[in-house]
């Protein structure tokens, strides 16, 4: 019987610590991104954009406008490495969250059960937003387009239910007493 406990606690430290290492990569994948984009690109397209016109007024714009796009281009750079570096260590505590699950440490239970009912605000947060971006008729195009609106949800829910489960599964009386025995050993 113990050793069936340790096996559906060890899938689920294994399956927070995968989860970790998806945001590692998202935030290493961002970062790439942010780093790759130069401020020459949207100077190209403005340039490319006002090249068919021989409009000097077009010119004298896009000329104009140089120095904003470039500082607003910088200011958008700073913050996408930003969130990039926040998802690499947001990944990071994830990976340790799940190997102290793995080690049945009672603080790793606590965080993972507090994160998981953030994580499921979150979803019903991102199934409302996704929802409500779906477009009202089929000419209006919305924020996003309808298939992708749909995966999201889908995905969503998918965490939603998961995250449901894993509460349900540590706080289960047999698993969360194993929690508790390590707690008991250590005082």
């Amino acid at each position: 019987m113990q050793e069936h406990k340790l096996r559906g606690h060890t899938i689920i430290s294994i399956a927070i610590f995968v989860g970790g290492i998806v945001f590692i990569a998202l935030g290493i994948g961002i970062f790439s991104k942010a780093a790759n984009f130069s401020e020459t690109v949207v100077q190209d397209y403005l340039d490319n954009k006002t090249s068919g016109v021989k409009s000097i007024i077009a010119k004298t714009v896009t000329d104009a406008l140089s120095p904003t796009i470039n500082t607003l281009t910088h200011v958008s750079k700073g913050i996408t490495t930003s969130i990039a570096a926040f998802l690499c260590l947001v990944g990071i505590g994830i990976c340790m969250l799940g190997i102290g699950l793995f080690k049945v440490k009672y603080l790793a239970w606590i965080i993972t059960v507090v994160l998981m009912f953030v994580a499921i605000v979150i979803d019903v947060l991102g199934l409302g937003f996704v929802g409500g971006s779906l477009p009202s008729s089929p000419d209006d195009k919305g924020i996003m387009s309808a298939d992708f609106a749909y995966l999201l949800i889908g995905i969503m829910i998918a965490h939603l239910l998961a995250n449901a489960f894993i509460i349900y599964y540590l706080t289960k009386k047999s698993t969360a007493s194993i929690f508790n025995l390590e707690l008991s050993k250590n005082v």
